[in-house]
This record gives C-alpha cells, structure tokens and sequence, in this order.
C-alpha cells in the first residue's frame, strides 16, 4: 500500500521494480517504490484521457512538424504518449515505440490498453542502439526516457542526439522531455540537446508535473506568436482543443 493509492501489480525487472498503482479513478506506473516518480498515467473509467500535462506539451511538437505520417517514441512507459498519438493521428501515421524493459512493455499491454496494430509497433531495444543504426526516417522523435536515475549515460551524450538528428526527415522535430533533473544537470543537457539541432526551444506547461520539454528542428523554428497561431490549427485539425493551452511558455534557445 503507498501512502495515497492500492499497488495492483509489482514485477521485478532487470532495471528495478515496476509499480501499478491505482489511486481512484487514476492508474499510474511508477519504479522502484509504490511512491516512487510517476511515470505514466491514466483514468480507468476514460483510458484516453491525458490526466499529465506533459504529454499534451510534448504532442505541442507535432505544431512544428511539416509531415506527420512517421512518428518514434523512446521510451514507453504506461503508453500515454503512443496511444495518444495512435489515436490523434490519421488512419496512415504510423508510430514506432522502443523500449528497453521487457516488463514495462508486458505492464503497459495488460494494464494501461496498450495494443499494437498495424500502425503502432513496440520495439524491446536499447534507444542509443536503435538511433545508430540505419533505418527508417521521423517527422517526430519523442525521447521519453529522461530523469535523474534510471537514464542510461550514453543517453544523455552528443553522439545520440546526433544520431537522433540523422533520423529525422526534413521539416521534422525532436521532442525531449527532461523529468525531475537536479538544477544543476538542466542547463548542461540542455546545451548537449540544442548542440545537435539548428534550432531549439524550451517549453513549459502550467502544472504540478514540472517537467521540461525541448524541440529540436533542422530549420529556424518560427517566433512565438506564429507557433501558437500553429497550435491552435493543429488542436482544430485533431480535434483535441486541449491542445491550445498546454504550452505556458515557449522561449527559443537558440536562432
């Protein structure tokens, strides 16, 4: 029992333990601990819903993307990000997962409604590995696998966001999101990120999941007024207005 929520499942893995944790209506993934950092989350009673914020400011990135018909998220979690995707998207996107723990893949299929179809495949891979190897090229790659414990080294290095750049189309974006950094380890991958790219800008939303998302272009990214004036076309284009507001800030790094 957590201090705030019913352990419905506990899975030992080779990278620590996985938490389900249902709290009322919301069903959250966490390691190590039942309190431990939650990693993903959903309603029961609306598996669609997006209940963190961070997803709807990550999913901002597809406003500055020029095609969305390819889409690589590393890093599963509970889904939230794929699913969301898989179901925003139109009928030909389609959305490639890699995840390196086979128990969190096995967790999010039985208790978070992840399923795999024709346009949405979950690779068991390590994302650097992935990345370095020729094949197929992104509108959209999600690094969704960053925190202070539990991210790989070589994750956090140049070269992957290099070969993270290699494997985007042209007109496509990466979207990183930084979870839980100690102050002191935000600005420097921060700089490591915005290295890889010719422009990048930081964006935040208005919440209690603190979480910073980057995006990483291969061209100037536009000014803020026009990004949101994108926005506001892509939530009406997906018909998901929540969309609109999810980004509170939008402050370019680098341009």
């Amino acid at each position: 029992m957590s201090l705030s929520g019913t352990v419905v499942h506990e899975a030992s893995s080779p990278f620590g333990t996985v938490y389900v944790v249902d709290e009322g209506d919301q069903r959250t993934l966490r390691f190590d601990s039942p309190d431990g950092t939650l990693q993903s989350a959903i309603l029961k009673s609306d598996p669609l819903a997006v209940p963190t914020s961070y997803v709807r400011v990550a999913t901002a990135g597809l406003a500055l993307t020029r095609g969305r018909s390819r889409v690589l998220v590393v890093g599963l979690g509970g889904g939230a990000f794929p699913m969301l995707l898989h179901r925003l998207l139109p009928g030909r996107a389609r959305v490639d997962v890699v995840e390196l723990n086979p128990v969190v893949v096995d967790v999010a299929r039985r208790f978070f409604g992840v399923r795999e179809d024709a346009r949405l495949r979950i690779l068991v891979d390590d994302g650097a590995r992935f990345m370095a190897r020729q094949g197929t090229h992104y509108d959209v790659i999600l690094l969704d696998a960053f925190s202070d414990s539990g991210t790989p080294d070589h994750l956090k290095e140049s070269r992957f966001f290099e070969d993270v750049q290699r494997r985007l189309k042209p007109g496509g974006v990466a979207v990183l999101n930084i979870a839980l950094e100690k102050p002191r380890n935000v600005a420097p991958r921060i700089e490591t990120f915005a290295r890889a790219f010719e422009d990048c800008a930081k964006l935040r939303g208005a919440s209690e999941y603190n979480n910073l998302i980057l995006v990483g272009t291969l061209e100037p990214l536009p000014s803020e007024p026009l990004f949101r004036q994108q926005l506001w076309r892509l939530a009406r284009e997906l018909d998901f207005p929540a969309l609109t507001q999810s980004v509170a800030s939008f402050e370019r790094i680098k341009g």
